[in-house]
């Protein structure tokens, strides 16, 4: 029995997106650059970001550093920086403008359903919804970046993370179907609970009754009807596969019942990106809506009902929880996915049980 995939020749995978490590600095820097020129016109009109009255100006100084450490990683005078130091700002970036990127996936959402994005007053917003892809753009090439420039400095390959001459690959080696580590699959099953408080409140609301057991004010449901949260049954169903796929050994390679594509390598990212997708904005507005609900819990913001308080509670649980889980198996799912490089001199490890 084959324990690993082997890929053709190597000039098959040498088209321009496999040398991202080699492009994804210059494009974050130009990128960031043009971005922050952006804003800080936006700036100068007396604009502003999300409503922020001085949003712009901050963002605006912020990509501005994002593109100088992004630069750092390839012009000759970034190695004159300490790494560690070229390393930090460029993740530290990335982490500000992810946190920019936040609610672009409720805004793709709504495009989809509705045709349309709107703000929480249901005005029209799809300048903060250009706002918000931009950043995330931004922060997806600062990642790349960060990535290229540690793989560079430490002489690894950024393909399979190991130290070979460039010249010498003629394979690639992709490893065997396995499950995630145990800790890793642990927080997974989390991340899945992480919904049932939430479905089971909103299973109260469509019955009629509140967390307490009394019932709802008919005047004033809050609650979704029938089939809306059987409909949200299905999506957390498809979110719990999703989840799931990335911790189980089904994830790497197709099982039985995929029927034609069953034994066939299931393409890296095929789910890491509808993951990367979903996965930061769930984990910033959990975590965010989450501090936030923790405050009007204790009286500090807001004058809130309990059963809103207990909704939101539940929400921000499933939403953060799901978020990071699928943040951190992505992160497990991408290394224990990675490609082996196999030199020409070097024979393939194949075991033939």
């Amino acid at each position: 029995m084959t324990n690993s995939f082997r890929a053709g020749p190597a000039m098959s995978v040498t088209g321009w997106w496999r040398r991202w490590p080699s492009w994804a600095g210059y494009a974050a820097c130009v990128w960031a650059v043009l971005y922050g020129g952006v804003l800080l016109a936006v700036a100068f009109a007396g604009g502003s970001l999300f409503g922020l009255p001085h949003g712009a100006w901050a963002a605006a100084v912020a990509l501005f550093a994002a593109g100088a450490a992004a630069a750092a990683t390839v012009r000759p005078w970034g190695r004159r920086v300490p790494r560690r130091a070229v390393a930090a700002g460029v993740w530290t970036m990335a982490a500000l403008t992810l946190v920019g990127s936040a609610f672009v996936l409720l805004n793709l959402i709504e495009l989809v359903v509705t045709g349309t994005v709107k703000d929480r007053h249901g005005d029209s917003d799809w300048a903060g919804f250009t706002q918000r892809v931009c950043f995330a753009v931004a922060a997806a090439l600062l990642v790349a970046t960060a990535l290229s420039w540690r793989h560079r400095t430490a002489a690894t390959c950024a393909r399979c993370g190991r130290a070979h001459p460039a010249h010498a690959v003629t394979t690639l080696e992709h490893p065997a179907a396995h499950a995630a580590p145990r800790p890793v699959r642990r927080i997974a099953y989390a991340g899945c609970a992480a919904f049932l408080p939430y479905y089971a409140v909103h299973g109260l609301h469509a019955a009629g009754y509140t967390v307490a057991g009394s019932r709802l004010r008919p005047d004033e449901p809050i609650g979704p009807p029938w089939p809306v949260w059987f409909a949200g049954g299905v999506l957390i169903a498809l979110a719990v596969f999703l989840l799931l796929g990335l911790v189980r050994p089904w994830g790497m390679v197709f099982p039985r019942w995929t029927l034609w594509a069953a034994g066939r390598r299931v393409p890296r990212l095929l789910p890491l990106t509808p993951v990367w997708a979903v996965a930061p904005t769930l984990a910033v507005y959990g975590t965010g809506g989450g501090i936030y609900t923790i405050l009007a819990a204790t009286g500090m913001v807001g004058d809130y009902e309990t059963e809103t308080v207990v909704l939101a509670g539940a929400a921000m649980t499933a939403f953060g929880g799901y978020g990071w889980a699928l943040a951190i198996a992505a992160v497990s799912y991408r290394l224990r996915t990675r490609p082996r490089c196999v030199p020409a001199d070097e024979p393939s490890k194949i075991d033939e049980r």
